[in-house]
């Protein structure tokens, strides 16, 4: 379902509900916020779980963590400068350093993340691109490798 969200730029541009519903809480619609987490919890709780079960966290200290992410971004999203940035971008930089930050393995494989952001979260080619600030086909080409990776194994 496609609606209209800022861009990093400001400007209006295709993107999905809980950009939608993330724009509202920055204007300060606080009745936005239960239904943006509703969209939002599973999400990172998902990605979250996903880079804990490939560092060793406990699902248990993922969902904790997936929490944090969930409140740091309401946070970020009534400063001045949270309200005018990527929706996904923003969440994606707020779980990843969430994650990092309890994670033995603090080297961020752009493999894992795009298998992760692609399989996990149910981005598309070109939001990954987007969240990472890569070119769509650099996405591509990492997901097929990263799986091409499995197949050998």
């Amino acid at each position: 379902m496609a609606v209209n969200h800022r861009g990093s730029s400001g400007q209006a541009t295709t993107g999905s509900v809980p950009c939608e519903l993330a724009w509202a809480v920055a204007r300060g619609d606080s009745s936005a916020i239960p239904a943006l987490l509703r969209v939002l919890h599973p999400r990172v709780s998902g990605y979250c779980r996903a880079r804990a079960h490939d560092g060793g966290i406990p699902f248990v200290e993922a969902d904790r963590i997936a929490l944090d992410a969930c409140r740091t971004v309401l946070a970020e999203l009534s400063s001045p400068t949270g309200a005018n940035r990527n929706f996904a971008t923003l969440v994606y930089e707020i779980a990843s350093a969430a994650v990092d930050s309890v994670s033995t393995d603090t080297a961020v494989q752009l493999r894992r993340e795009v298998l992760i952001l692609r399989t996990i979260v149910g981005l598309d080619p070109e939001q990954t691109a987007a969240v990472l600030s890569i070119s769509p086909g650099r996405v591509r080409l990492e997901q097929h490798a990263a799986l091409q990776s499995f197949r050998v194994a």
